[in-house]
């Protein structure tokens, strides 16, 4: 019983580390690069993106 408390407390920090760690990174604006390749793979699927607020 008292190896299962261990582990859950265990899972419980390793949990809320991660959490933490990629809440900081979600933050973080994408890089252009990033922004640029995808517009690339877009146009290359034959998907053109409709501009904001446009749903015609």
């Amino acid at each position: 019983m008292e190896k299962n408390r261990r582990t859950k407390k265990l899972t419980q920090t390793i949990d809320e580390n991660l959490r933490r760690a990629y809440a900081d990174t979600a933050k973080e604006p994408v890089p252009d690069r990033f922004i640029k390749l995808l517009e690339q793979l877009r146009e290359q699927s034959g998907e053109k993106q409709k501009p904001s607020g446009d749903d015609s």
